[in-house]
């Protein structure tokens, strides 16, 4: 076998685990905090034990962050060892997530070839669990018996009824309760290292702390709270600080070609201290600067994930389209500066309070990758459209503009659905049907909002592409200014 000197490894199975929370229960935010921290503890955990077990220094971890890393080894390393470290940390991981998460590893004389070779041993999934000293042993696949299944994850069995604050007895398995508490102290840490006994995973005890340490980790991401009591804000009261329509907005963005990216560094850095550089620069950008530019500017939004090059959040829908614009920004003077050629693309759906937010979390998922297949990339989709970043303020902004407007009672709120209908219909814009709805509903001396309309058909007709934007803008308005009916909250 050749020399061992890269190893490489990737957690599958994340969004499935992440997105495992169910409507049963009202802690939907400290179950979705406690999973979501849990994937970082994981990949923590494992490269703690793999540095201890092969006698690595933290330099050599070259990349990591969003459920991967590689790291270089010592040529002279055992195979054997290695497939001992590969087998218990799979095991491990099946019995603490369920079988819901995989890490898979492989390893070779080249970070190209060991992704390679990750690639095959990702087609295994479960493969050590079916091994015994003795063979075959499909009994590791077995599982519990559900007689009283868990009501929040209906994978356990259910073992403590768990009292919610309406009052309704729910029953929970040993993993939800533990989920449970965790993502109620996770509002309360900051900082974390391996020792002490807080939270155990992997076979590696991790201990919290109150400052940084050489060896610590950042557990605190931002979340809002109330002023008085400190308390979390529930997403109930969330979605109330949203313009008019009472509505979340979940948002979810990533680096694009990341893969690509990571292989032209290597590529131009044989000893790899860019590429260490650039996965460690990501990581702090999605990590912590975004988490400190949430603390300073934008307090009504929600981190359920932050690191590698990854970025979930959820907000008050007109604060998440708001904060996409100033997030793309950040990213082109930061990293992608650093870095190029780095582009980002997010995708933001929207939702109300009520419905588990995991169904919005899959629909921005959707999105993003809607956007991700657009030429070029580095884009937005949202409000069922998608523009580059370089369009987002102006889509945004006529929005905002167009809700003005209405509000100040210089158009009427039916202007925007007949609009909308133009524009959505209309391929391309009728400029004679889009001047007869503007003559007809607003008088002339609104002369800013006449302005508009003639500069939008003028930038239509030179791109009319560009009419998917309007659209898109016309869809703030309308949520923007959507009438709220007596009791109605959502």
């Amino acid at each position: 076998m050749s020399k061992a000197v890269y190893l490489a490894g990737d957690f599958s199975g994340i969004q499935r685990y992440v997105l495992g929370v169910k409507s049963a229960g009202k802690a939907q935010a400290k179950r979705l905090r406690a999973r979501s921290f849990l994937l970082e503890l994981f990949e923590h955990a494992a490269l703690w034990t793999i540095k201890e077990r092969l006698c690595i220094a933290d330099d050599d971890v070259l990349v990591r962050g969003g459920g991967g890393f590689l790291i270089r080894i010592p040529p002279d390393t055992d195979p054997v060892r290695l497939e001992e470290i590969r087998s218990g940390l799979q095991r491990k991981l099946w019995d603490e997530s369920g079988g819901e998460i995989h890490l898979s590893l492989g390893w070779a004389e080249t970070p190209l070839t060991a992704r390679a070779r990750l690639e095959v041993q990702k087609c295994r999934i479960g493969f050590s669990m079916l091994q015994s000293s003795g063979g075959w042993n499909p009994e590791g696949w077995c599982q519990p018996p559900l007689d009283k299944p868990c009501e929040v994850c209906r994978q356990a069995p259910g073992q403590q009824s768990v009292q919610e604050d309406e009052g309704e007895e729910v029953l929970h398995c040993r993993s939800c309760l533990e989920a449970r508490k965790l993502g109620e102290n996770l509002t309360r840490w900051k900082w974390m290292r391996p020792g002490g006994s807080s939270v155990r995973v992997l076979g590696v005890a991790f201990e919290t702390l109150e400052i940084q340490t050489p060896e610590s980790f950042q557990v605190g991401r931002w979340i809002p709270r109330h002023s008085d009591s400190r308390e979390p804000l529930t997403f109930q009261e969330i979605a109330a600080q949203a313009r008019n329509d009472r509505r979340l907005a979940v948002l979810k963005a990533d680096v694009d070609d990341m893969g690509v990216r990571v292989g032209q560094i290597a590529g131009e850095d044989r000893s790899y201290s860019r590429l260490r550089s650039f996965s460690y620069s990501l990581h702090e950008f999605f990590g912590q600067t975004i988490q400190e530019l949430l603390a300073k500017s934008w307090p009504l939004i929600y981190t359920l994930y932050a690191g590698g090059d990854d970025l979930l959040l959820v907000g008050p829908w007109n604060v998440v389209l708001d904060f996409a614009g100033t997030l793309a920004r950040e990213f082109e003077t930061g990293p992608a500066q650093e870095y190029s050629p780095l582009t980002l693309s997010a995708g933001i759906a929207l939702t109300s309070y009520r419905v588990p937010i995991r169904h919005a979390v899959e629909c921005a998922e959707e999105l993003l990758e809607s956007a991700k297949e657009r030429p070029g990339k580095n884009r937005c989709a949202a409000l069922g459209a998608d523009w580059s970043w370089r369009q987002h303020k102006p889509v945004v902004g006529d929005g905002k503009r167009l809700a003005d407007w209405v509000e100040a009672g210089v158009a009427p709120r039916s202007l925007l659905h007949r609009l909308l209908r133009l524009a959505e219909s209309a391929k391309p814009l009728s400029a004679a049907r889009w001047a007869y709805q503007i003559e007809r509903n607003v008088p002339r001396r609104h002369t800013d909002f006449h302005r508009w309309a003639n500069h939008v058909l003028e930038y239509i007709e030179r791109d009319g592409q560009r009419v998917n934007e309007l659209a898109a803008s016309l869809r703030y308005a309308l949520l923007a200014t959507r009438p709220q009916k007596e009791g109605r909250d959502d």
